[in-house]
């Protein structure tokens, strides 16, 4: 067996220290000697991306408010039709039914005529007996002043025995005979029922033979011609209607409504405002009136357009350039953001009408940032015009 001596070990230790060294060394040197011999990348700066917005220049404009409503129309004048007299009904107009057209004073019905023939047959009876009455009276009262004249030795004759109290009885009694005439021919003409105006039947409520007392439903109608309808609008929408100078409204109005799978219009005015707010709804309601040959069918359900005010030198925005109820983000010339409180006069379904806190020319930014700041830099998208997005082919 070999026996190591310990400076055998120390040799062996110190050979592979200067091996290690020798590998460590050579790999330093080759690692600095590709360190400035190897290929360099070349040093670009970092690009800056900015926010791209869209903006729209802001100009004055003269805007023409148009409010928008709905309701039913109604017809002009409706007539429930009831008996002033009872009886049978002897008599009926073989067209009164609904949807039929009647003229003003054409006949509807007839109640039975007997009993009012006999009434005014007693009234007058009982005329003619007061006349009569009155004119004995007015003999006797001749025949008094005569008499006194006579044997009154020059006195003062008094009023009984001029038969001025008798006399006025019997007028009296005259005077009501005649109203009761006058009431038995009203009540027999009665008996005879009319248009009142011309009119459509809406409804009818008995038939022939029917028995009928004073007070019970006769039939419905409504006036033919013009018609109404009543527009709720809101206190906003109420404040931009159109006057005149004595405070009269002056807007027209365009109804529409589809019938038979065809959109059809109307044209009507304004006539009134009930002037009062509905407390439920918190509106107020004008009724519009629609005449002429061609006018909506009672029943139907519009949509109304009112031209109201016209508003001069006002900015007109998209409600999407909004960031709130009073506040819109500008970009300035050198492309940075900037808070703008504004002034908004009315909000529309689309839009916003601006009354102030703009100036002409400024940009307003149509795009919505996540987390503007005053002074951001942004990247202002052109936009091509109309024309020039027509004429790009489509791909």
């Amino acid at each position: 067996m070999k026996t190591v001596t310990f400076n055998e070990r120390s040799v062996r230790i110190a050979v592979w220290t200067v091996i290690v060294i020798a590998i460590v060394a050579a790999g330093v040197a080759m690692a600095k000697f590709l360190m400035e011999n190897g290929p360099k990348a070349p040093k670009v700066a970092s690009e800056v991306v900015l926010p791209r917005v869209r903006v729209m220049e802001v100009r004055k404009e003269t805007v023409e408010i148009r409010v928008v409503a709905q309701g039913d129309v109604e017809a002009e004048r409706r007539t429930q039709l009831v008996s002033q007299v009872g009886g049978k009904v002897i008599e009926i107009s073989p067209r009164l039914e609904a949807g039929e057209v009647f003229k003003a004073q054409e006949f509807l019905l007839q109640i039975d005529r007997t009993d009012y023939e006999a009434a005014l047959a007693t009234a007058e009876a009982g005329l003619a007996d007061a006349q009569l009455a009155t004119a004995m009276e007015e003999a006797s009262a001749e025949k008094a002043v005569r008499d006194w004249e006579k044997l009154g030795n020059g006195r003062k004759p008094g009023t009984l025995v001029l038969r001025e109290p008798q006399l006025v009885s019997a007028r009296a009694r005259e005077v009501a005979a005649q109203a009761a005439v006058d009431k038995a021919l009203a009540d027999l003409d009665r008996t005879r029922v009319i248009a009142p105006y011309d009119c459509r039947i809406q409804s009818k409520s008995l038939d022939l033979g029917a028995t009928v007392a004073p007070g019970t439903p006769l039939a419905e109608v409504l006036s033919m011609g013009a018609v109404d309808v009543r527009l709720p609008l809101s206190l906003e929408d109420y404040g931009f209607l159109a006057r005149d100078a004595e405070g009269g409204f002056v807007g027209k109005v365009v109804a529409t409504a589809r019938i038979g799978g065809e959109e059809k219009s109307w044209s009507g005015t304004v006539i009134r405002s009930e002037e009062v707010v509905d407390q439920a709804t918190r509106s107020i309601n004008v009724v519009v009136r629609f005449e002429g040959e061609d006018t909506p069918p009672p029943g139907l359900f519009v949509n109304a357009g009112i031209e109201g005010r016209t508003l001069e030198g006002r900015f007109v925005l998209p409600r999407s350039a909004m960031l709130d109820a009073k506040r819109v983000l500008l970009v300035t010339k050198e492309g940075t953001l900037e808070f703008r409180e504004v002034q908004v006069e009315r909000t529309e379904a689309e839009s916003v009408v601006i009354s102030g806190g703009l100036k002409e020319g400024e940009r307003v930014c149509l795009t919505t940032l996540s987390t503007p700041v005053t002074g951001m830099k942004v990247a202002v998208v052109e936009e091509k015009p109309e024309t020039e997005k027509a004429e790009e082919p489509s791909l």
